[in-house]
């Protein structure tokens, strides 16, 4: 196997080892985000921090929309806008990359390999993922997905918003005709395992309260539970863009979601394991928005 394929197959093998997210930059995975004319990756507070792990001549394969390729850090910069404090801009280090830039497209994800790893023959498959909701996907899975949401409201899966009148009403008599049912986002990439994979955004609501999920599908039936995208980092669904990348070429696809252009409340990245037995989150990062008030 090609070491690009066994390394990021090992990366999505510890990623699905748990439906939480890690920390941020744990397991070496990191956002990358462009910058002005430089690629970034924020040095954010994080729990796993090792010592030199964004010094210059570390060495990252950074994952974008279009391939993969080895970057290192050419150097450091002290830089606002990566996070928040107080509704102020905090002051970072951020780790700048160099690289090839036109092999990766918009970068999104960068993985920490070893200084002496290099970037050999790959099967890696890239397929931009268009948008494919229509009726007859609301035929095929509107009422199981309404199902879903019926059943996680009733089990508490569902967090209601703390100012949510409506909340108590649903709960003493849970009804699928009391939730709003939307797919913002459909689309097919290839999953080992799964006849007719389906990658699905949906937007539930109940009362005034919303549930956001990713959830892959099979035909007409789901796979997995719901992997929540709260709507916290502000992005709504139509402005971010979508990427199957396939390390190996053989179904076991990263889907990696990702803004472009000028989002009104800041990037973000979003990093998912598409398994036959459901999504996972292995990534999810913004440029933080809570400061927009101090600006």
């Amino acid at each position: 196997m090609p070491r690009l394929a066994f390394l990021l197959l090992f990366v999505l093998a510890l990623a699905s080892a748990s439906s939480a997210q890690d920390d941020y930059g744990a397991r070496g995975l990191f956002p990358v985000y462009k910058s002005g004319n430089q690629w970034v990756i924020f040095d954010k507070p994080r729990k796993s921090a090792k010592a030199g792990d964004l010094m210059p001549g570390s060495k990252f394969l950074i994952v974008g929309s279009a391939g993969a390729d080895l970057f290192v850090v050419g150097r450091t910069s002290a830089t606002y806008g990566g996070a928040c404090a107080g509704k102020k801009p905090r002051k970072l280090r951020a780790a700048l990359l160099k690289g090839p830039r036109s092999s990766v497209g918009d970068p999104v994800m960068a993985i920490k390999v070893p200084a002496g790893f290099q970037l050999k023959g790959s099967n890696a498959r890239y397929d931009a993922l268009e948008n494919m909701v229509d009726e007859p996907l609301y035929r095929l899975l509107g009422s199981t997905l309404t199902a879903a949401a019926l059943e996680e409201g009733k089990s508490g899966a569902y967090l209601f918003r703390e100012d949510d009148e409506g909340a108590a009403a649903f709960l003493a008599a849970p009804s699928a005709d009391k939730i709003a049912l939307k797919i913002d986002f459909a689309a097919h990439p290839r999953v080992a395992g799964l006849k007719a994979p389906t990658a699905l955004i949906t937007d539930a609501q109940i009362s005034s309260s919303h549930r956001r999920c990713l959830r892959l599908a099979d035909g007409d039936r789901l796979v997995g539970p719901c992997v929540e995208m709260p709507h916290d980092l502000m992005s709504e669904t139509a402005q971010l863009r979508f990427v199957a990348y396939d390390p190996g070429g053989n179904g076991s696809p990263f889907l990696l979601a990702y803004t472009k252009g000028e989002p009104l409340w800041g990037h973000e990245r979003w990093g998912f394991v598409l398994r036959g037995g459901g999504a996972r989150l292995f990534l999810r990062d913004a440029m933080d928005p809570r400061c927009r008030e101090g600006f």
